[in-house]
């Protein structure tokens, strides 16, 4: 039981860091805070942002796993 609890704030850590980097990324793209930079910048944090959403998702399957099993 506390296995998942860890696993729950782990998963929540994970996805609440991708869709704050997703925002990021999207409000560089659209108010450009840097001139021409904040295009390159954005992109690069939109597809970083990629990575903590994955291991957020990752995370759930073992979860679900976990408690489909009854372990």
């Amino acid at each position: 039981m506390e296995k998942l609890k860890a696993m729950e704030r782990t998963y929540r850590k994970f996805l609440s860091t991708g869709l704050l980097m997703l925002l990021i990324g999207f409000a560089l793209l659209i108010f450009k805070p840097f001139g021409k930079a904040s295009l390159y910048f954005g992109l690069l944090v939109f597809a970083l942002s990629f990575i903590p959403l994955e291991l957020a998702k990752r995370t759930a399957r073992k979860i679900a796993i976990i408690t489909l099993r009854g372990e």
